[in-house]
């Protein structure tokens, strides 16, 4: 895989089987397709490795930690990276089709002087119960 380009965006998560599914597909869906995705396991005793390797897709890099020490996993994904770039989505989040390509188009038009990117968030979820703030958001897979 060539690194220009290329986004690595990595996921850290910890017992979030029931739900990594719909930030790994957000990230699949994507209009920016240049990207790697890297899952940092902290040590989940649930089901998220059997719903990572379900995708069968080769874009996607499973890691399990050896031991649970919280950012480290972050780290962890750093360490793993093959892109030129470096993205964080927490594993109960999910993005908008657009947030990459968005961000690509503003480190390009403003390298190097600009290293980070950082983009606007939605709130999702009131305690147990998605709802959608935005009517252009999709509705699919809980907000």
């Amino acid at each position: 895989m060539d690194r220009k380009e290329i986004v690595s965006v990595i996921i850290p998560t910890f017992n979030r089987g029931n739900i990594i599914g719909r930030a790994i597909r957000s990230v699949l869906n994507q209009i920016y397709k240049s990207f790697e995705i890297i899952v940092v396991d902290d040590c989940s005793t649930d089901n998220t490795r059997e719903v990572i390797e379900k995708f069968g897709d080769k874009r996607i890099r499973y890691i399990r930690k050896k031991s649970n020490k919280g950012a480290a996993a972050r780290n962890t994904g750093i360490k793993a990276v093959r892109g030129e770039y470096i993205a964080f989505l927490d594993s109960d989040d999910k993005w908008l089709p657009n947030k990459l390509d968005e961000q690509i188009k503003v480190l390009k038009v403003t390298s190097p002087k600009v290293g980070v990117v950082y983009t606007e968030t939605q709130r999702l979820m009131r305690g147990q119960e998605f709802f959608i703030p935005n009517p252009k958001i999709d509705k699919k897979d809980g907000g």
